[in-house]
């Protein structure tokens, strides 16, 4: 609260300033806005302050680079953005490798998956070799040494020439 001493105070500096007179209300008013303007302004100083410490601690770690050419400048330049671009590209290959690796993964799954026998495929898959014609794609095998009763497809096509069975694997 303020003292009587101090709104005849501010009446008397709003009249010397502004030649009009003013009531005790108004004096009032006149000194919470001064106080608050005076709280307000010591915040925005230290603010202030705070920011130029803050600035010119700034300008203190800036090191400026002067180059004799262009070619100096651009090498460094190179030598500073060089190793955070290759660790880029690598990270961006290493990822496209691990998303096409998934992707050939869960092929070859969902094809095992399918079909319940294909794990008693996997030595003929390992050891077969597919040859291709105008006819679509075979296996070719050679004929068995020993004379026995092997059933490995029910269609083949027996090429006299070379003395080779071929078994269909699909059509083109």
């Amino acid at each position: 609260m303020h003292s009587r001493t101090e709104l005849n105070h501010i009446k008397g500096k709003y009249a010397q300033k502004y030649s009009q007179e003013i009531d005790d209300w108004s004096a009032l008013l006149l000194a919470e806005v001064e106080e608050h303007f005076e709280r307000i302004k010591a915040e925005v100083d230290q603010s202030v302050d705070t920011i130029d410490k803050a600035a010119a601690a700034i300008n203190s770690n800036q090191r400026p680079v002067h180059f004799s050419d262009k070619k100096q400048a651009f090498n460094y330049g190179l030598a500073v953005s060089l190793p955070w671009s290759v660790v880029a590209i690598v990270c961006s290959c290493l990822f496209s490798w691990l998303v096409s690796t998934d992707e050939e993964y869960r092929e070859r799954r969902r094809i095992v998956e399918a079909y319940e026998n294909a794990p008693a495929y996997r030595l003929l898959m390992q050891n077969g070799e597919i040859v291709q014609d105008e006819r679509g794609n075979f296996l070719k095998l050679r004929p068995q040494g020993k004379k026995g009763d092997v059933l490995i497809g029910r269609e083949y096509i027996f090429d006299k020439k070379s003395k080779e069975m071929l078994i269909p694997l699909g059509r083109n």
